[in-house]
């Protein structure tokens, strides 16, 4: 009997050792550019989005930098239009440091031509704008924190105001 026993553990180990969740501090990704999406609505979600300290808390990383250039552009089918945005990381505040210094936002809506398409909760950026943004790293991709709560104006008179983590 304690034979079995034991056949059955080892035969059980590997699959226990499997199945058991593996938690991981995300680690900054390899020279590849960093890309962070946004899909509209996760601000408008979560009641919690309006605090400040949740959204420094549940972020991995939390960056300072300048809106270097923003540009809308048609998706490849031209459903949906997608504003890109280059940020040049000046300042982390949290997380580890990426390799290079510059993150491309990727948001859904903008204006290409005299065709608009607006998307609830996505945040605006403006070239020249320091700018503050949180996000986290869910399932290998990057998010910003509830959306348009997520990212801050360091430019504006109030954001002195604004707690810093």
């Amino acid at each position: 009997m304690k034979r079995l026993f034991l056949a059955m553990a080892i035969l059980l180990l590997p699959i226990l050792v499997a199945c058991t969740p593996q938690t991981t501090p995300p680690t900054a990704p390899p020279q590849a550019e960093v890309i962070v999406r946004q899909s509209g609505g996760a601000g408008a979600l979560i009641a919690e989005c309006g605090d400040k300290n949740y959204v420094a808390r549940v972020s991995d990383y939390i960056i300072e930098g300048r809106v270097e250039k923003v540009e809308a552009m048609w998706n490849q089918d031209k459903s949906q239009i997608l504003t890109y945005t280059n940020l040049s990381i000046e300042k982390y505040v949290k997380g580890a440091p990426f390799p290079q210094k510059k993150l491309k936002i990727v948001t859904a809506g903008g204006t290409v031509g005299e065709i608009s398409q607006w998307v609830e909760d996505q945040p605006i950026f403006h070239e020249g704008k320091r700018v503050r943004i949180y996000f986290e790293k869910l399932d290998g991709e990057f998010a910003i924190v509830c959306a348009q709560f997520g990212v801050e104006d360091l430019d504006s008179p109030s954001a002195a105001e604004k707690p810093r983590t």
